[in-house]
């Protein structure tokens, strides 16, 4: 099987009607839960903005939240979801082998939701995102009543569901099969023939791991926001690095703190400050932040800002000096990425998961290896005294956006991705 990276190309053509869809999400805005359900989001209102009649099915307001305004009558709040574990150490591996069946057997209530909602209605195509904590099982009612399915994947939990975790982790079959047979078998079930990946980089995370998709699309995430091309504009005041992303290990905080060590210790005579913005995850992690913090010197120049709202995020990373990405997984696709290009700031990254998809060291960002806090230290220093290095790489950085990562051609790429999909469904029905 080729790994074909359509949705790529310019040849597709769009639809050329307008379609009736049904978005799929874990959550969404404003009770959300992540960037994936905020994306979803985004696509549906972009959609509706180009004539198609679409309709959101998510999970119903988390406990204690609150609606500051009336949400548009198509958003439906069917499902029940299950909470994302915030516990550590062995409680918290005890804990997610707990979830991964509870985020399975949610399907006893989600899926007859889900067929009372499709009751009496008719949809072109149904476009999932994150599924994993409502259950994957809650689109087999699509297959059922044969609406066409376009998976979007932004994370593994599809591959690793259903064939990384059998193979790798103890007693996950028999977990499952004791536990949630039913449901597991429906999950398995669902038409998984379509998926638009974020990246290659994932798309070859499924074939790799043993999932061959028959069609598969590659199609980003696009910037939805006006470029800010004024990137010799007057930025933070003493200069200042921004991070944006939960505060967890995997997310490489402790290299940046770490580079920051470097950076003084080198340089005392450069004025900067780090500043994270971000939901607090495991407190020992945290604890273990501030104790660096403590043991570099650095508490007047690093900041943690808790969790802030995506306006305020994108106000902070438009008056950086720059934006650091310490990314310790493969990351399917940072929305903070092309954020940061769009925002006409420069980016310094790590190099792991889709980044080189998307920037070229020295020329629309400055990589280096993830863990490697000596080469971000030194990448810091360059864009504090390089005036012109800056400069270029925001430029650089917002010629990719444009040529690639707007949120039109990536809308352009999705309606070309429905067409296909509809016409392969055309054909099979037609042959059947």
């Amino acid at each position: 099987m080729l790994r074909g990276t359509f949705g790529m190309t310019n040849c597709l053509v769009r639809c050329k009607k307008n379609l009736k869809i049904l978005l799929v999400t874990n959550k969404c805005p404003p009770d959300y839960d992540g960037g994936y359900e905020l994306r979803a989001f985004q696509i549906a209102n972009a959609l509706r903005a180009r004539g198609h009649e679409l309709d959101i099915v998510t999970s119903h307001l988390r406990e204690g939240f609150k609606l500051e305004a009336p949400e548009p009558d198509w958003v439906h709040r069917i499902f029940r979801y299950v909470p994302i574990s915030s516990k550590s150490g062995l409680v918290r591996k005890a804990d997610a082998a707990w979830r991964r069946v509870a985020c399975t057997t949610v399907a006893e209530e989600n899926v007859p939701a889900m067929r009372s909602f499709l009751n009496g209605k008719k949809y072109d195509l149904a476009y999932c995102f994150g599924l994993h904590r409502i259950s994957l099982a809650s689109a087999f009612p699509l297959t059922e009543n044969k609406i066409p399915i376009l998976w979007h994947a932004g994370g593994t939990y599809i591959v690793d569901q259903l064939y990384r975790w059998p193979k790798e982790i103890g007693g996950f079959r028999i977990s499952m099969n004791t536990m949630a047979k039913k449901w597991y078998e429906m999950e398995k079930a669902v038409d998984y023939s379509n998926i638009a990946f974020v990246s290659e980089f994932l798309r070859d995370y499924f074939f790799d791991h043993g999932m061959i998709v028959p069609h598969p699309y590659v199609i980003s995430r696009g910037a939805d926001f006006a470029l800010r091309k004024d990137v010799d504009r007057e930025r933070g005041r003493p200069p200042f690095f921004f991070m944006a992303s939960r505060v967890d290990h995997e997310k490489g905080i402790h290299t940046a703190v770490e580079a920051c060590a470097q950076l003084l210790k080198r340089r005392p005579d450069l004025d900067w400050r780090l500043e994270v913005a971000g939901n607090p995850g495991d407190p020992r992690y945290q604890e273990q932040l501030n104790q660096a913090v403590q043991a570099g010197g650095l508490s007047s120049r690093v900041g943690f800002l808790g969790k802030m709202p995506r306006d305020q995020v994108l106000q902070k990373m438009a008056e950086a000096t720059a934006f650091v990405s310490c990314s310790r997984y493969g990351e399917p696709f940072a929305g903070t990425i092309i954020e940061t290009l769009a925002s006409g700031t420069p980016l310094l990254g790590s190099i792991d998961g889709s980044i080189k998809e998307v920037v070229k060291h020295e020329e629309s960002a400055l990589l280096y290896e993830r863990d490697d806090a000596t080469t971000l230290s030194l990448h810091m220093e360059r864009v504090l005294t390089d005036a012109g290095l800056a400069h270029n790489l925001a430029i650089e950085g917002l010629k990719v956006i444009e040529d690639r990562y707007t949120l039109d051609k990536i809308l352009d790429q999705t309606e070309a991705t429905f067409a296909d999909v509809l016409s392969r469904a055309k054909s099979k029905a037609g042959a059947a």
